[in-house]
């Protein structure tokens, strides 16, 4: 490896292990064995929680290198396999990146600049417009930040304070609720379901299928012959 600090060195990574640096910085590095999933973070992603993490607002993150923790190595692997699926949910990435950032600032911080997690959550008005807005654009590409805006919380609160709410996840939410819309489209149409994949925000049939059998039990296919 070579940084801006540094001259060249060598780092045996160990399995799970990560290696984080901060924006504006540089990492050249010669791979030799094993599977290395990188990850470029926005900026934003940072911005939307250093108000709610840090004290006084401000965080100075310095480069930490082949550092363990669990959750971070099971977050990335989640995000890559996600990607790799074909199938690349929006609000499950977006809700993945964000909590890979609130674990990264709280590992690579000063413990005691840490702010405990704000104790209120979603009022009953803002989860109707998040309600509401989810049913609008449910044939939508539908973002964990777009939903965060409609609750006027950040991305990272928001998350917590919707399952706490109502008790299953934004991305979990949001699925349910398409294949509703799916299985009413079954039963009052006789479009093709691969069209009505497209119109309740699936990426295509297989998508669809996918989630009906995880979710229902049984394929679309089968859920529409029952009907008859």
């Amino acid at each position: 490896m070579e940084d801006d600090e540094r001259p060249q060195w060598e780092c045996q990574l160990s399995r799970g292990n990560f290696v984080f640096r901060p924006p504006g910085t540089t990492l050249r590095s010669s791979l030799t064995a094993g599977r290395y999933i990188q990850i470029l973070q926005s900026r934003d992603t940072y911005d939307h929680l250093v108000p709610e993490l840090v004290k006084g607002g401000i965080i100075n993150f310095g480069p930490v290198y082949n550092i363990n923790d669990p959750l971070i190595s099971q977050l990335v692997s989640t995000i890559a396999n996600e990607v790799e699926s074909g199938f690349l949910d929006r609000i499950l990435v977006d809700a993945l990146n964000t909590a890979l950032a609130v674990q990264i600032t709280r590992l690579c911080n000063n413990p005691a600049a840490i702010l405990l997690e704000p104790s209120f959550g979603l009022s009953r008005e803002r989860l109707e417009r998040v309600y509401d807005y989810v049913e609008a654009h449910l044939d939508n590409r539908l973002t964990l930040t777009d939903l965060a805006s409609v609750a006027c919380l950040s991305p990272s609160h928001f998350s917590r304070s919707f399952k706490q709410a109502v008790g299953v996840g934004p991305q979990r939410y949001i699925t349910r609720r398409r294949l509703e819309r799916a299985k009413t489209l079954m039963r009052r149409t006789k479009e093709p379901l691969a069209l009505i994949a497209q119109e309740t925000g699936f990426a295509d049939q297989s998508h669809l299928t996918s989630a009906f059998r995880r979710e229902i039990g049984v394929t679309p296919g089968n859920f529409r012959a029952g009907l008859a």
